[in-house]
């Protein structure tokens, strides 16, 4: 469907002499990835919105994205899939991690970072076999990722020294599923020859 879409767009932008015939391919491709990242954005929203978890999504979201730009990991194979596995992840987070009580949030919040870090540490970047990368740029993204990795873990425990217990949890949150996408990338494309 996204796809449909977004050949027709690109279509239009050739009949319309916006752009030449020769890159309505190039112009299709662009805008699949812009309607999946708007629709994946308004998703987001939608759920952070009815569950009233809106702060927490934003600074959930934000750590993950931030990690993940240099983590890798896993992608998912469509559009849909894309969706579902957002839709599912983000019930988890805002239906589960978002009503844990204060009281356990700590205990959650070392625990999330006890684990992300040494997956982290050990295996990013994770290439995707769509997107391979050189060696020069593996090393660029591993300093990335550790140094990432490292400054938001100090900030979760810095938000819990200074009693901030449900933010660090959120920060966490988004540390350990950068890490739990860099094994599932690792794992699903391990006989892929574009891994380091």
């Amino acid at each position: 469907m996204i796809s449909k879409l977004a050949k027709n767009i690109a279509h239009f932008f050739v009949v319309q002499n916006i752009t030449e015939e020769s890159k309505e391919v190039i112009y299709a491709y662009g805008m699949e990835l812009l309607i999946s990242d708007v629709l994946n954005t308004i998703i987001v929203l939608l759920i952070a919105l009815i569950s009233h978890t809106l702060p927490a999504v934003v600074v959930f979201i934000a750590v993950f994205m931030g990690l993940r730009k240099f983590v890798g990991g896993y992608h998912a194979n469509s559009h849909l899939s894309c969706m579902f596995t957002l839709v599912m992840v983000m019930l988890v987070f805002s239906y589960g991690i978002c009503n844990v009580s204060i009281q356990i949030a700590p205990i959650f919040s070392i625990g999330f970072i006890t684990i992300a870090l040494p997956v982290i540490f050990c295996i990013a970047p994770v290439p995707h076999p769509n997107k391979p990368m050189s060696e020069e740029k593996g090393v660029k993204l591993r300093k990335r990722s550790i140094i990432l990795a490292v400054v938001f873990s100090a900030a979760v425990i810095a938000l819990l020294v200074l009693q901030y217990q449900k933010i660090s949890l959120y920060v966490s949150s988004g540390i350990l599923l950068s890490a739990i996408m860099a094994l599932l990338g690792r794992f699903l494309n391990r006989g892929d020859n574009s891994k380091r």
